[in-house]
């Protein structure tokens, strides 16, 4: 049950804390947020000593100072007899270091690792300022010496290169203190070990929509099918390195690939015939392949590149469609060792709405969205467009909550609904046809989301969201309100229309416009935003969110964007500006 209750006598008030649940584990820090709500909204309400402001409905939310390990939060709620509560939690110690004996902790590499000749192995150790440390790889390389950056940091650092000749397989990584023959020293023996991967491996993607990384942490690189043959040279922890050419790289889950076999080696790719065709939302381009390329996708001023890994160009042939009056020309040209560039130009005032890549069979095919033509007559002025609403999150009431929740126990997925219900009559009103992502109690995955907009052939995608903020973060730090999420470079003027929408319409801080790397924006093939109305947490906001008004006017003030997108002017009746 999700509301955690104190009742004192009959004639007593209520304490209800909504967050942070009881025996939360809170990570190390100095204050943190707590919210629930209080009845009577009128009584003197302290936490902790702290008098605390409750508003009218009931609702707070408090920013108080906590202490490491066990804590409570003692609440007292005085309405002529005292209700109390007490919310438990753990705050999360921080690490003890003695200072007064020699101690080393190896800090990189944390997961075990493969290397391939020419590899760099960094290691780095955190200890005793001072000394003189050295790590060692059994049977790879003896007491490599480390140098302490900056001077008296205590943070030691130390490399070794993997050599054309050197082999190693699980080998035991160790650093320590180098010291005199009697003297006593600090040893830290990692529970990682090291291999030197001689040969690259043959692995295959078994999933849909496999995400590779720049960087083991970093951001997003290629967005790849089931299928696609892919060379890894080496690999750290659960996440393997993947060699796309002499001087790219790029990092993908474990699970998220099966090893083939074949060891090293990818069968001959290249480009044979491209046929562009028209189809009635733009146009399509088929590249002759023997197999799935890696591959990626970048969008320009006015036309799209598709850079294809492990292939060579063999092109003699672009055969154009004279009925498509979309793609202007394709030109395909070898940039590197086994990678190809394929550069689609478009013609002349014709814009990008939108784009597709994908597999068929023996090709790589791109499908590209036109600008799709809407009436712009009142009083339907978006017939003919196809609008994807997406009602973020799903339901959840027990912890982990699916979204926010608010100091008065709304769920994000609740609120959510109902203002994408009030947006798709809205924008239907007005001649749009609409799809939702979710129609009700449902769930619905997050990536299944951009995979139902492509279902429906959508020609926008609109998510709503609402806010929230991190454990340990003043919620009074700075203005709570509203911000707009973009990805694709397609998605930016739809998602500045519905800003100026909300900055005209919205009586919230204008937290900006954004580029935000989400799943449901990043993966979508049309104009795609994600809207943070506002926030759940903060009591009046909650209040807002609750109200048919309100969510009536976030409805309206979406559908101005949309019509402001396409350039429809403000409906005139009686003499008077109307939409």
């Amino acid at each position: 049950m999700l509301l955690c209750l104190s009742l004192g006598p009959a004639s007593a008030g209520e304490i209800k804390i909504m967050y942070p649940s009881e025996g939360d584990q809170l990570p190390t820090l100095q204050k943190t947020f707590l919210f629930g709500n209080v009845k009577p909204s009128t009584a003197p309400f302290y936490i902790n000593g702290s008098r605390i402001d409750v508003y009218r409905n009931g609702a707070f939310i408090a920013y108080l100072p906590v202490k490491e390990g066990n804590f409570a939060f003692k609440c007292e709620l005085l309405d002529g007899a005292t209700t109390t509560y007490t919310r438990n939690i753990r705050i999360r110690p921080t690490p003890v270091r003695s200072t007064s004996t020699l101690r080393m902790e190896l800090v990189h590499p944390s997961d075990d690792l493969a290397l391939a000749p020419g590899d760099s192995l960094n290691v780095l150790a955190d200890g005793t300022p001072g000394k003189n440390a050295v790590f060692s790889v059994k049977g790879l390389a003896h007491e490599v010496q480390m140098a302490e950056m900056p001077a008296g940091s205590g943070r030691y650092y130390g490399v070794y290169r993997i050599k054309d000749e050197d082999e190693a397989r699980n080998a035991e990584l160790s650093v320590k203190f180098k010291t005199g023959l009697f003297a006593s020293t600090a040893r830290s023996t990692a529970k990682v070990r090291v291999s030197v991967q001689r040969r690259p491996v043959v692995v295959e993607t078994s999933t849909d929509t496999v995400i590779l990384r720049s960087g083991v942490d970093s951001g997003y690189l290629m967005f790849l099918p089931k299928g696609v043959r892919l060379l890894s040279d080496g690999r750290e922890g659960r996440t393997r390195r993947i060699k796309l050419s002499r001087s790219e790289t790029a990092w993908v889950d474990d699970s998220k690939v099966s090893v083939s076999t074949t060891a090293g080696f990818l069968p001959l790719n290249e480009t044979g015939t491209i046929r562009v065709s028209r189809t009635p939302s733009g146009a399509t381009a088929s590249i002759y392949t023997y197999y799935p390329a890696p591959y990626i996708a970048e969008a320009k001023e006015n036309s799209l590149r598709l850079t294809l890994y492990y292939v060579n160009e063999h092109t003699n042939w672009v055969v154009y469609d004279s009925s498509d009056t979309f793609i202007r020309q394709a030109h395909v040209t070898q940039i590197g060792e086994n990678t190809v560039a394929v550069d689609f130009e478009f013609q002349p005032g014709s814009e990008l709405w939108g784009y597709d890549v994908y597999p068929g069979t023996r090709s790589m095919n791109v499908d590209f969205k036109k600008r799709p033509s809407v009436s712009g007559v009142w009083p339907r002025p978006l017939a003919g467009l196809r609008a994807v609403v997406d009602p973020g999150h799903s339901p959840r009431t027990s912890p982990p909550y699916d979204g926010a929740i608010g100091p008065m126990g709304s769920f994000e997925y609740q609120v959510n609904i109902e203002t994408a219900y009030k947006l798709r009559d809205e924008l239907t009103a007005l001649g749009a046809t609409v799809y939702m992502t979710r129609s009700g109690e449902e769930t619905v995955g997050l990536t299944d989301r951009p995979k139902l907009a492509k279902a429906f052939n959508g020609d926008i995608f609109i998510s709503l969201h609402n806010d929230a903020i991190p454990d340990g973060e003043d919620p009074f730090a700075n203005p709570k309100g509203f911000t707009i999420f973009y990805y694709h470079r397609h998605s930016m003027e739809l998602a500045r229309a519905v800003h100026r929408s909300y900055v005209r319409n919205i009586p919230l801080p204008d937290r900006g416009l954004r580029y935000g790397d989400y799943a449901v924006v990043r993966q979508t093939s049309m104009p795609a935003i994600l809207v943070e109305s506002a926030y759940m947490i903060m009591p009046e906001q909650e209040e807002m969110l609750n109200s048919p008004v309100f969510q009536r006017r976030l409805a309206e003030t979406v559908a101005s964007g949309v019509l402001d997108l396409f350039g429809v002017k403000a409906r005139k009746e009686d003499g008077k500006k109307k939409r």
